[in-house]
């Protein structure tokens, strides 16, 4: 039967890690899983959140999968099923990927015949849908019209108005996905997957929301420009006080003067001696504990970034 593919799009922050996380843990438990993670960006933190589930994971740091694909993407999903033979590969592309692109790279992999592209989902953080419309059009159409599964996230911020407004523009760009609008944090794995396989007679009524368009408009394509992003990142020794940390990425949101940032994430040592895992996007920022690590990590992503100010900020 060959090799699964599933592909979890989204765009910076909204998800995708998390959703990983949880249909591994609940439905591909008795499976051989490798992950492809693919790091926009100079330090890699993804592969650290992930890696107590014991399984493979093949980095990609030289950029988005949409600048590797005549090289490195579709190099390590060959090298996993010659050197790993999974049964499923799930593939991680960079928040500022275009889907097509990256399902484009799978298509054109030398043993295509032993690989199947299952699942495809992208991970919507529906309290910045605005903010990817108007600032990031051409990878939100893209990562939606591309999409088989659409996960909302972040719904918790949202009435039930602003909700359904989300369903509404989606269904304008793609009328076939399901999309589950249920927070994760309340959903099994296993239902998620029976959502994307469209068998909802397992899945309690009340637990997801499946919708299916009216509309007889077909989604457009639209042609629009590229957008250039950066990175900055380090690995760094240094112990930081919780306050100065929130102040560093209050001050990022504010004042715009490292440049627009959309994505930052890491792990720190803090001076009480405990590990912070951090994350932020525009209008949100988490703090969560770690584990110890060898050292500390920061990863910066946005439009033109002044990494000079950022390693002011970070000293």
């Amino acid at each position: 039967m060959g090799v699964k593919v599933d592909i979890v799009s989204g765009f910076l922050g909204a998800g995708k890690t998390t959703l990983i996380k949880k249909i591994i843990d609940d439905a591909f438990k008795r499976e051989k899983v490798a992950i492809i993670e693919n790091e926009f960006g100079e330090v890699s933190i993804d592969g650290e959140i992930l890696k107590d589930r014991n399984i493979d994971i093949k980095e990609i740091n030289s950029g988005c999968i949409c600048c590797s694909l005549s090289g490195d993407f579709k190099d390590s999903i060959e090298d996993i099923i010659d050197e790993y033979n999974p049964d499923r590969i799930i593939v991680e592309p960079s928040g500022i990927a275009k889907l097509s692109d990256v399902l484009k790279g799978c298509k054109e992999i030398r043993i295509k015949d032993s690989i199947t592209i299952n699942h495809i989902f992208t991970v919507i953080d529906i309290s910045n849908l605005d903010m990817y419309k108007e600032e990031f059009k051409e990878f939100y159409i893209d990562q939606v019209m591309n999409a088989k599964t659409i996960i909302f996230t972040r719904i918790d911020k949202c009435d039930d108005n602003e909700i359904e407004e989300a369903v509404e523009e989606i269904r304008k760009i793609n009328i076939n996905a399901s999309i589950v609008k249920v927070p994760l944090d309340i959903m099994d794995g296993l239902d998620i997957l029976r959502i994307a396989e469209k068998d909802l007679n397992n899945i309690q009524e009340k637990k997801i929301v499946k919708l299916t368009s009216r509309s007889k408009k077909a989604a457009k394509a639209v042609r629009v420009g590229s957008k250039i992003f950066d990175s900055w990142g380090e690995e760094t020794s240094k112990i930081f006080n919780i306050n100065k940390i929130e102040n560093i990425f209050t001050k990022i949101g504010i004042t715009k003067e490292c440049g627009n940032i959309l994505r930052g994430k890491g792990f720190i040592e803090l001076d009480s001696g405990r590990w912070i895992e951090f994350h932020y996007t525009p209008r949100q920022f988490q703090l969560k504990a770690a584990v110890k690590q060898d050292k500390g990590k920061i990863a910066i992503i946005g439009e033109n970034i002044d990494k000079d100010k950022l390693e002011l900020l970070f000293r």
